[in-house]
């Protein structure tokens, strides 16, 4: 299943009526791959915590290589082109503390829009995000305490969220300024569909192998394809 962004759909198609995209959109598609052998996968130890150690086994995300050298957890997104974007939806994107894991591990907002962190294990998880090196918040998720929600607003920020209590569970949330994007799936796959025609800058973001652009052009009713590569760590 392709990982699209959280965009409200209905939301998103209402936009696209009334900006007169709708019968104009075109889609872009594709798959990134990593070049080279993959790292060799690494068991998560999670047996500090007794909720925890009882989770099914879990193998560190940080390059998720699938089958055919498809690379997860990467960021495709329009960053530049975009003539006029809709406003943030007031739909929050989620990221939940489920299996000792954050779930799902790369998630994109909109600027202004609400991210809601949710905590779906039965243990205390501590929410600690990251600018850079500099601390943005950093408080305790109780077991059983509702969730809680953050705006960010400054397009192009990574946010790394880190938990003190399982130092295992890192997660990220990037902040664009359009509903273009999507996250590749485990086999590498993305698909970016509803895209106005025009030409565009397309950004391909990975937490460990860095950051590449690409220039593309969407036309009326004419998919195009993307297929992209990150050299092995």
């Amino acid at each position: 299943m392709h990982r699209t962004g959280s965009f409200g759909s209905v939301a998103l198609a209402a936009w696209m009526f009334l900006s007169g995209g709708a019968a104009l959109a075109g889609e872009l598609s594709g798959t990134v791959k990593l070049d080279g052998k993959p790292p060799k996968p690494q068991a998560l130890v999670m047996k500090s915590d007794p909720f925890c150690a009882k989770q099914p086994m879990a193998m560190d995300q940080t390059v998720l290589v699938g089958k055919g050298g498809g690379l997860g957890n990467v960021v495709v997104r329009i960053a530049k082109g975009v003539a006029k974007a809709p406003p943030a939806p007031k739909t929050p994107a989620i990221m939940d503390q489920k299996g000792c894991l954050y779930d799902p591990r790369v998630v994109v907002a909109q600027a202004g829009q609400p991210v809601e962190i949710r905590n779906s294990d039965a243990t205390l998880h501590n929410v600690h995000t990251y600018k850079g090196a500099a601390t943005l918040f950093n408080r305790p998720h109780i077991q059983g305490m509702p969730p809680f929600q953050k705006v960010f607003p400054t397009v192009g920020d990574v946010i790394k969220f880190k938990c003190d209590v399982h130092p295992w569970m890192t997660g990220y949330v990037l902040i664009t300024d359009n509903p273009h994007h999507a996250v590749t799936d485990e086999s590498g796959s993305f698909a970016i569909k509803d895209i106005p025609p025009g030409k565009y800058t397309v950004e391909v973001w990975h937490e460990k192998l860095g950051t590449q652009t690409k220039e593309v052009t969407i036309a009326k009713d004419k998919p195009v394809k993307l297929d992209l590569s990150f050299k092995a760590p």
